[in-house]
């Protein structure tokens, strides 16, 4: 390995490990019944998937929540500058939960975020964690109420 691949795999493999993480099916599904049932709340928020972030640390989550943006059709945005409200990480089946608290620690809370969603398809389960560390646990039966942004979604929805 050359001195310059040292230092990008030293700065960035987190990134390279996002951009490669494996999505499966399980994955796919949970995080488009998400986006559905995101669309509800369209008149206060996008819902956006997959959006290449560039905080202070760089991540990709699989869902972010902004307040409504606006658009310039005719000039993409390939690094979002805006800082989400909400991230949403779907645990995938190679990720660990540690994976998931660090990036939120580390990079969406220092950078603003005021609440981040673990989703654990597994077990139908999805924590709502705030920037001061409370946690909220929502199971598959129950109606997720996210307090940073009055976000309700009958989580049987997600997980049928």
């Amino acid at each position: 390995m050359t001195i310059r691949e040292e230092i990008i795999e030293s700065i960035v493999p987190d990134y390279e490990a996002e951009i490669e993480k494996p999505s499966g099916k399980n994955h796919a599904h949970i995080q488009s019944r998400l986006i559905i049932e995101l669309a509800q709340f369209e008149h206060l928020y996008d819902a956006l998937p997959e959006l290449d972030l560039e905080l202070p640390g760089r991540a990709r989550p699989d869902i972010c929540i902004y307040p409504n943006l606006s658009y310039d059709w005719w000039a993409e945005e390939h690094k979002v500058k805006e800082t989400p409200i909400t991230t949403i990480e779907i645990l995938s089946y190679q990720q660990g939960v540690e994976d998931l608290i660090d990036k939120a620690k580390n990079i969406y809370f220092p950078a603003g975020v005021k609440s981040a969603w673990f989703v654990e398809p597994a077990f139908g389960i999805i924590h709502v964690v705030m920037a001061d560390r409370e946690t909220l646990t929502f199971t598959r039966k129950e109606t997720l109420e996210d307090p940073m942004t009055g976000v309700r979604i009958e989580l049987g929805k997600v997980f049928k």
